[in-house]
Formats: C-alpha cells, sequence, structure tokens
C-alpha cells in the first residue's frame, strides 16, 4: 500500500479528564482533541470515553493513512455531546474511496471514477427496489464508504425493473450497447458474415422478436460481421491535432503501414459530435493512391494556423472537433477500421494536444485504446507528416537560471545532506530539516515509524534507489513547479530532483520481490530522480495536469503517466 503525503508525528494517547460539570452529567462528555492521532489510538480515547462513534473514510494524500482530519456533522473537540449521540470520525485513506451512488446511472457514475485511478466494470441485475437503470451495489463484497485501490477489481451493479426487448432496428453495437443497459438487457452479441451491410450493425434477436417481454436472463444479439476487419487492416489514424483551446487548429493523419499503395478513395472519416450516435458529418478523401510510408493529412479549413495548413494534404470546414468526439476511419460499405473514441462518447481524454501512434501500432483497431498514443504540446507541429515517430527514452535536462523560489519557476544548485525516504530528503544549501524536500509527483511507501506497519512493502527498496542515485551524483539541481507551490503544508520544499551521473554512468539492477533481477538501468548524464522513480515501480504517478512545465514538447505529467504504464506493464515494484 503507498502512503501519500508526508511524515506526520505521533502524538501521545491522552485520557480526557472530565470537567465539573461532566462528573455530574453522566449521559454526556466533552469531544477529545483528535488531531494527529492514528484509528487505532482514536479508538483508544473514545472506548474511554464510552464514546458512541463510527469511522468513514476520505481520500487524503497530505495525511499518513489512518490519521484523524475531522469530526462529522460540524462537531468539534471541546463540544460537550450526548452519551447515545453517534459520532462519525473522518479518517484519512490514501486510495479512492468508493462514494454512495445510489440513484445515478451508469453514465453518472462512469463519469464520477473516470480518471479516478478506479478498476471498474459494470454488470447489470434484475432489481426491482432501485429506480430503472440506476444503481444497485457493488459486488466482491465491496459497500460505500470502501476504499480501494487500482489493484481492486470494483464491480458495479445496475439494477433495471422488467422491460420489453427495444427496437434496435438500424441501430450499431455501441448505441445498441447503450440501449441494452439503459433498459437493464443483459445481453451477448453473435455474428453472421456479410459484406453488403456495415459491421456491428443490427440484425436481429436470437429466439425473441422486437417488443417480447423480458424478464431475466441474457439475450442473444445477432449482428453483422466483415471478412476483412479480422485481418490486418489497411490504413491507420496515425496523428489526431487539436491546436489548443479557442482555436480551429484541428486535423487528423493517415498513415499507410503496408507494403502497397492503396486508393484512398475507398476510404473516408465519420465524426460523431458530443456524445451523439448519429453520424455528424462525413469527410471523403481524394481520389488518389497513398503510397506505402507515406502520410495523408486533412485539416480543417478554418485553421489560422499557417504551417498547419502548409503541411495538410487537403482541407474542409467539415473537419472539426474538440477533444470528446468520435472520429472513426471508414472503409466504403462504411465499416469502420479504426477510431478514436467509442460511439456516445463524452470525455474530454484527447483534447488540446498533438497526439502521435505509437510506432508499435502498424493495424487499427476497433476498440478505442488510450495508451497506444503519445501526446505532445500543440505547438510541435513538427512531428506531423511523418511516421512512426521515436519516443525519447529519457526527459532532457535544460538548465533554467532562475532561483527555485522564482514567481515563473526555477532552480538551485544543491549537494545531499541526508536522505529521510524513498520521496523525501535534505540538500545543502537551503533545503535541510523541516525544510527538506518532498519529491514531486511521487509517493513511495513509507519506512518512517509513524506508518504501521513498518515499513512498508517497497518502501525500503525504495529509500535504496532514491540513497543510490543521490550519492552517485556528480551535480543535482531542485527545481520548482510553479504550478504546484514550493512548499507543503508541513513546510518541506516540493521540488523536481535533477541528478548528473556522469559518464559512463551508473548501472541500477531493479529486482522484484523474490530478489530477481526483473530491469536493469544504464543511467549517465542528467536523469528526472523522481520520474525513474514511478518508471521502476517505486510509486505511483501523482503528477497530474495541473502542471504546465514542458520537457521535449510534452508536458511533464504525460511522461510520468508513460512511466507508470511502463511499471504497470512490466509488473515493477507495487505493481508486481
Amino acid at each position: 500500500m503507498v502512503s501519500c503525503g508526508g511524515n506526520t508525528a505521533n502524538t501521545d494517547v491522552t485520557t480526557a479528564i472530565p470537567t465539573t460539570e461532566d462528573s455530574t452529567t453522566e449521559s454526556t462528555y466533552t469531544l477529545p482533541d483528535l488531531q494527529g492521532k492514528s484509528k487505532t489510538e482514536i479508538t483508544s480515547v473514545l472506548d474511554g470515553l464510552l464514546a458512541n462513534y463510527t469511522f468513514v473514510l476520505e481520500q487524503n494524500t497530505e495525511l499518513t493513512e489512518d490519521l484523524f482530519i475531522r469530526y462529522e456533522n460540524g462537531l468539534e473537540a471541546g463540544e460537550t455531546v450526548n452519551l447515545d449521540t453517534n459520532i462519525i470520525v473522518v479518517i484519512a485513506t490514501p486510495n479512492y474511496v468508493l462514494p454512495d451512488f445510489s440513484g445515478q446511472t451508469q453514465n453518472e457514475i462512469f463519469l464520477t471514477l473516470l480518471g479516478k485511478g478506479v478498476n471498474f466494470i459494470f454488470e447489470v441485475e434484475v432489481n426491482n427496489d432501485v429506480p430503472d437503470q440506476t444503481f444497485s451495489g457493488f459486488g466482491n463484497g465491496l459497500i460505500a464508504g470502501d476504499a480501494v485501490n487500482s489493484e481492486t477489481q470494483v464491480i458495479i451493479y445496475i439494477g433495471f425493473n422488467t422491460t420489453r426487448l427495444p427496437d434496435l432496428t438500424g441501430k450499431l453495437k455501441g448505441e445498441i450497447e447503450k440501449i441494452l443497459i439503459e433498459n437493464q438487457i443483459s445481453y451477448n452479441f453473435e455474428y453472421v458474415v456479410n459484406d453488403e451491410y456495415q459491421e456491428d450493425l443490427f440484425v436481429e434477436y436470437k429466439d425473441f422478436e422486437i417488443n417480447d417481454f423480458y424478464e431475466e436472463g441474457t439475450i442473444t444479439v445477432i449482428l453483422y460481421q466483415n471478412t476483412f476487419t479480422n485481418a490486418p487492416t489497411s490504413l491507420i489514424i496515425s496523428k489526431y491535432i487539436d491546436g489548443g483551446t479557442d482555436t480551429n487548429d484541428q486535423a487528423i493523419e493517415i498513415y499507410n503501414a503496408t507494403e502497397s499503395s492503396i486508393f484512398l478513395g475507398d476510404y473516408h472519416l465519420a465524426l460523431y459530435m458530443n456524445g451523439s450516435y448519429e453520424v455528424t458529418n462525413i469527410i471523403d478523401f481524394n481520389d488518389v493512391d497513398l503510397l506505402p510510408g507515406e502520410t495523408y493529412l486533412i485539416a480543417n479549413q478554418a485553421s489560422t494556423n499557417g504551417n498547419l495548413l502548409r503541411k495538410a494534404d487537403d482541407y474542409m470546414f467539415e473537419l472539426n472537433f474538440d477533444g470528446n468526439d468520435t472520429i472513426q476511419l471508414r472503409y466504403k460499405n462504411n465499416t469502420y477500421i479504426d477510431s478514436i473514441y467509442h460511439i456516445g462518447n463524452t470525455a474530454f481524454v484527447m483534447d488540446n494536444e498533438i497526439y502521435v501512434r505509437k510506432a508499435n501500432v502498424v493495424t487499427g483497431v476497433r476498440n478505442f485504446v488510450y495508451t497506444q498514443w503519445t501526446a505532445y504540446v500543440p505547438s510541435y507541429i513538427d512531428v506531423i507528416g511523418t511516421h512512426p515517430v521515436s519516443l525519447l527514452d529519457e526527459i532532457t535536462f535544460s538548465y533554467i537560471d532562475r532561483i527555485f523560489d522564482s514567481p515563473l519557476g526555477g532552480m538551485t544548485s544543491v549537494t545531499v545532506v541526508g536522505i529521510n525516504d524513498g520521496d523525501t530528503a535534505s540538500f545543502s544549501p537551503g533545503f535541510i530539516d523541516n525544510e527538506r524536500v518532498r519529491f514531486l509527483g511521487v509517493d513511495t511507501p513509507e519506512t518512517s515509524p509513524t506508518v504501521v506497519p513498518i515499513p512498508e512493502p517497497w518502501g525500503i527498496e525504495a529509500k535504496d534507489y532514491t540513497t543510490l542515485i543521490l550519492n552517485n551524483a556528480i551535480e543535482i539541481y531542485i527545481q520548482s513547479d510553479p504550478d504546484l507551490g514550493y512548499a507543503d503544508t508541513y513546510g518541506r520544499h516540493l521540488g523536481l530532483v535533477w541528478v548528473n551521473l556522469g559518464t559512463p554512468g551508473l548501472t541500477v539492477e531493479i529486482k522484484n520481490s523474490s530478489d530477481e533481477v526483473v530491469r536493469t538501468e544504464y543511467l549517465s548524464g542528467w536523469i528526472l530522480l523522481n520520474y525513474h522513480l514511478v518508471l521502476n515501480g517505486f510509486s505511483y504517478n501523482y503528477y497530474g495536469s495541473a502542471s504546465t512545465l514542458v520537457f521535449d514538447d510534452r508536458y511533464l505529467y504525460h511522461w510520468f503517466q508513460d512511466a507508470q504504464l511502463f511499471a504497470q506493464e512490466n509488473g515493477l515494484g507495487i505493481h508486481e
């Protein structure tokens, strides 16, 4: 388990001493001050007062797990309460706390959980005790108020009342799924092959007719399937260009990954705007042959970026989209062979940046996969027009000639004095004792005795890694991020730790819990220690889009997102 935030010193448990009024009124007591106390200490104090109390978890990345946050219902320390009053005590957890979704639809729940790092799936069940098409409960014994991390499988049940089978004529799979889920109908799909019809188009219900009553069980829906969609696709979307807020600088790049020329007149783009299940715009391509390894760029004609328009092979006003619009690359029978988002999407994910398909993706996918894309800042149009694009393995160090606490951000040259944890160290001059550096974007498992159990899994390994890197440094710079502030609530500086390991550098073996080497790093020159802690699985990524720092034409938080994905895919550290 990862403990978020910094260390908080233990406070001795004290026994509340009744006042004169308390001594004569056995049915009341004074709420004690629980600030700084853990759940165990709180239990001891409140049990000693014969209090009637309940613990409630609240996600908090600033406090150590199980530490007191507040009393609920407006109560405060020092108030007099009756013994029969149920006192709600809110304590900290670094994990996501499942809310009460009662009355909420699947879409509302999805939007709430999106981006929260929760591993969740939806399932449907017959439940006439809840409003139609709303939350019915959690699976795996979970309840509202439980804390979950990214490894916890959260099953969310959507209850449905008895209904009739809807008319799905003319509907595609994405909309069919939406309709069936909204009607609380359990379903699966079977396919019949027919290239004359668009793949995933509704054919019929198996063993049922439209408008038949449905009570329980799984309904089989038959859809059309094409012969060519199971084979490698001929074209892919290689770049998605959204030039930023309040601009019309949009473009889509197509790439021929095959060894033969492809006639573009057989393909087109279909746009679904703002969650629509109906096509909003069709973008036809020119009747030209796209040679192997070549790209084809179509841009929004309303763009004011002359460099973008000069790179375009074609442009039209209809290619106007933003970060939540679904874009499909389609073949001539309207079957899509590649897609950005799924039909019905309303979430803003690929927005106000340039997204480049990773070099290992050479075929289109009908199920959108965000991790196939690498994001760059919208001004980096040099990346357009060639494919594939090589991604740097290391963030490039760039000296900033401003002091650490400059309003614009800066950096200071330091030497290491002491290492407290995997994510906290002291440096000279200016970053010592209570003003030591808390590393931005990471939160390694604890080794401090204020946390139980000690040490947390991977805490020692994280500290050993930080120690090895810092003790082999030729130079160290501490850099601030003005978007995130210069100090935390404990007075510690918040910083990026740049380390110059020189040449030939340092070889580091990353081991698993069985002490087997699972990765070897060859480090030389400048590295960003915070980034490598995430890359090797010693911390989850805690860098978010609130930061606007850019390195190598990419926002820093994207580097950290990719680092966590690498650690997860390779089972490193806390992702083992």
